[in-house]
């Protein structure tokens, strides 16, 4: 009795699930598919096998070729947003994870939704900027100064909430500085590289001139964060250079 009432449930799930076909896709071949799985799990109720781990797998399945089907209709801008979209949730099930795990971790759902915003837009302006360039190094720059801009803000925010130390923003200059320049270079590798160089210049004089206020252990490790921001910012100035060198203005 409790399997057939769990296969009835399967299958009016799973007829929502084909909804999410395109229309033509649907029309053609959702009633077939809706009535071979009603007949797979008939097959897997009489042989008293359990249904739910038959029907997690066809619908991850039929998730894949849903996402699939999609995506072969969408325009390039679709396609590209679609697997930001996917990307960025993918990402976040790290911090969805370690919450778990981690006992002073008291996010909300908005915290995880204003992080998965912050892992949206950073990848759509990856995947906006870098497309319309064909040099490994230029897509590279790009990569590497969206990550360390994403570190540097992500780590001065929660320091600043943690410290209560509200000084500690105007490390939030250096992005400023980098999206300025980005805006006076017009995304030309160049002044990128410039722009680059001026960001992990700014920073490094920042981390000297700004007294932490924090504990010895924790000014160590601002101090180790800051120093690997700077690297990375210098080598995305260099792989722009190199962008610039190798004829892409």
């Amino acid at each position: 009795m409790a399997t057939n009432v769990a296969g009835r449930r399967y299958r009016t799930w799973y007829a929502m699930l084909l909804r999410l076909y395109p229309r033509p896709f649907r029309a053609q071949f959702g009633e077939g598919m809706e009535q071979t799985f009603h007949d797979l799990c008939r097959e897997h109720a009489d042989a008293s096998r359990g249904l739910f781990g038959f029907a997690l797998w066809i619908f991850c399945e039929t998730l894949v070729g849903i996402v699939k089907e999609n995506t072969t209709h969408m325009p390039q801008l679709g396609k590209t947003m679609l697997r930001v979209a996917l990307g960025a949730l993918a990402v976040l099930m790290v911090p969805v994870v370690a919450a778990q795990f981690v006992k002073d971790w008291h996010w909300g759902v908005g915290g995880f939704v204003r992080v998965y915003v912050l892992f949206f837009s950073t990848g759509i302006v990856y995947a906006v900027i870098a497309r319309r360039m064909g040099a490994w190094s230029y897509k590279a720059g790009v990569g590497v100064a969206l990550f360390a801009g994403f570190a540097l803000g992500w780590s001065t925010m929660v320091q600043t909430a943690d410290s209560g130390h509200p000084e500690r923003l105007w490390y939030l200059s250096v992005l400023v500085v980098g999206f300025t320049g980005a805006c006076l270079a017009r995304l030309k590798a160049p002044g990128l590289a410039v722009t680059l160089f001026a960001m992990a210049a700014v920073l490094a004089l920042i981390s000297v001139v700004l007294p932490s206020g924090a504990p010895s252990d924790m000014a160590l490790r601002m101090a180790i964060g800051h120093g690997v921001n700077v690297v990375l910012f210098t080598a995305s100035g260099l792989l722009f250079r190199h962008a610039s060198l190798a004829g892409l203005e």
